[in-house]
């Protein structure tokens, strides 16, 4: 009897932790929409807008690490599941224009390698990787 309790109680807690997770676009009203706005567009000349840059950073490796490492996301309070789906979320609802064939989502482990490294150098990193990627 004691062990059923014992398992009962690991289940509700578990239940209950389960309750208290947010869905993606909940935690962008708490976290991100603040400043980027409720459809992502930002402020102009103060917080970058999401909406063409989420699908052309997605794309590539060194753009992925930068979107994890922006200092709103590298020291958000989520954990790195949360930020994981997060971003998907962003990718797939923020974005003005379709994320490239084979996107690859974002996951735990690839959040937990990058955000203990913010960058410094925000700006002039977004702006050389988007020219990258558009050839501009």
């Amino acid at each position: 009897m004691r062990a059923q309790l014992a398992l009962a109680s690991a289940l509700l807690a578990w239940a209950g932790n389960l309750a208290l997770a947010y869905q993606p676009a909940v935690n962008y009203q708490l976290n991100c929409m603040g400043c980027h706005l409720a459809d992502g567009s930002g402020e102009r000349d103060r917080v970058p807008s999401l909406r063409r840059s989420m699908p052309l950073l997605s794309g590539s490796p060194e753009g992925r690490d930068y979107i994890i490492r922006v200092p709103g996301v590298a020291q958000s309070p989520l954990s790195d599941e949360e930020t994981a789906a997060l971003l998907n979320w962003m990718a797939r609802n923020l974005s003005d224009s379709a994320l490239a064939p084979g996107f690859v989502e974002f996951s735990a482990a690839e959040v937990q390698r990058s955000r203990p490294h913010p960058l410094a150098r925000v700006r002039q990193t977004r702006r050389r990787l988007l020219q990258d990627s558009t050839g501009r």
